[in-house]
């Protein structure tokens, strides 16, 4: 087994490297274990046993490369081998190849949530100032639209429209900007 290096080839990556890679990958594999266990009660566990097989094999990772698809790759093993131990319990299990299509399906449907954050950031910006602070008071403060019409002179089903207009608005605006950077919402 030959140890992790970077593009120079020469010098092992950092497990402070490693561990950012692993770290930064957490909601993803998370979505990715849910959608290969709808329902199941052990996702956590396997998400565990997972980060587990990631970390003992870190020297099998080629640097450059697609370290989610390497990750993913760990992950379904890790689902199938548990569904394997689970189905001498008497519970509903995928078959195989059910599970393998669930798994193509579900890697290339999940989207980095820091792109998602990105992309609302950029799409926030576009915003007129007293559309963005009624947003914030909603969304951010979680105060109610009676107490945002009473203080600015509106009406609480106005307020209703304008939200729903906004919140469409920033749907389209956050899909726009993940097909431009490449991401596929």
């Amino acid at each position: 087994m030959a140890p992790v290096t970077d593009t120079d080839s020469c010098h092992p990556v950092p497990s402070e490297e490693f561990v950012a890679l692993l770290t930064n990958l957490q909601a993803e594999l998370w979505t990715f274990l849910l959608a290969l266990m709808p329902g199941h009660p052990d996702v956590a566990d396997v998400l565990q046993k997972t980060n587990v097989v990631l970390w003992a094999k870190r020297e099998t990772f080629e640097p450059g490369t697609n370290f989610r698809a390497w990750a993913f790759t760990v992950a379904r093993f890790e689902v199938k081998g548990h569904l394997k131990s689970m189905s001498r319990r008497p519970l509903f299990v995928f078959d195989e190849e059910v599970l393998e299509r669930l798994a193509e399906d579900a890697s290339s449907a999940i989207v980095p949530a820091f792109s998602r954050l990105e992309a609302l950031e950029h799409c926030l910006s576009k915003v007129r100032p007293e559309d963005r602070q009624l947003l914030e008071h909603r969304y951010q403060n979680g105060k109610s639209l009676l107490e945002y019409a009473a203080a600015h002179k509106r009406s609480v089903s106005g307020l209703s429209v304008t939200l729903f207009r906004l919140r469409s608005l920033l749907r389209r605006c956050i899909e726009e900007t993940l097909v431009e950077k490449g991401v596929h919402p």
